[in-house]
């Protein structure tokens, strides 16, 4: 049923038409021309989609990442395994969150380097040992035969001899033969180390077959090597 009540705002001249409704400010209204109409129907609004929240990231994720990259610089093996077993209760977290949580390629990327790191600081340790262990032997084995003061005398009486070297130690220029030494005439002499420097005295021990040395006032002195 129409509204037959007169609008102030509408002249009852006016034509018909749509026009804001007296009643209810915001819709519109038809005027007929005498008398007002049914109202618009109102317009449906499209209800707004609210956004959908992505999982967080596991924080054991994020700061497994950061121990095994530190890693690399501090407590190599210590920080690394910490760093591993961050990175499997982060899996386990993300696993029972049925997608509330992420960072699974964190956690493979903290795997990747902590282990990465666990092996080279092993191997580098393997290395070190080795050369402190090798560092050691040499070490005495040049306080025993490269000391001038100690190879150099023999405790042979005066003359040449000859030596057949079994063993050869240099550092950097100086050198020591070890071996049987004879005198002219296949005298068996015993065994000594002589002590030598320089190219010309210290041949590789492959180009080696004699070392002739003079011993004076117990003092031996290299002559030739051939």
């Amino acid at each position: 049923m129409s509204d037959q009540t007169p609008d102030p705002t509408v002249p009852s001249a006016a034509p018909a038409g749509w026009y804001p409704d007296p009643q209810n400010p915001g819709q519109q209204r038809y005027w007929d021309g005498s008398a007002w109409g049914a109202a618009a129907p109102a317009v449906p609004t499209a209800p707004v989609a609210s956004p959908v929240a992505g999982p967080i990231t596991s924080t054991n994720a994020i700061i497994g990442l950061v121990l095994a990259i530190v890693s690399w610089v501090i407590c190599p093996i210590i920080a690394a395994i910490v760093a591993l077993v961050l990175a499997h209760s982060s899996s386990k977290e993300i696993a029972a969150s049925d997608g509330r949580v992420g960072g699974a390629g964190l956690n493979t990327a903290t795997r990747i380097i902590a282990w990465l790191n666990i092996g080279v600081s092993i191997v580098a340790g393997l290395v070190i040992a080795v050369l402190a262990i090798f560092g050691v032997i040499f070490g005495a084995n040049v306080v025993g035969n490269l000391d001038p003061s100690m190879n150099s005398r023999t405790g042979l009486a005066d003359g040449q001899y000859a030596l057949n070297p079994s063993t050869r130690i240099t550092l950097n220029d100086e050198c020591s033969y070890g071996g049987t030494a004879s005198m002219p005439g296949n005298a068996n002499a015993g065994d000594v180390s002589v002590y030598g420097s320089g190219p010309i005295e210290c041949p590789d021990l492959v180009q080696v077959t004699v070392v002739l040395f003079e011993v004076r006032e117990g003092v031996a002195r290299i002559v030739s090597v051939e």
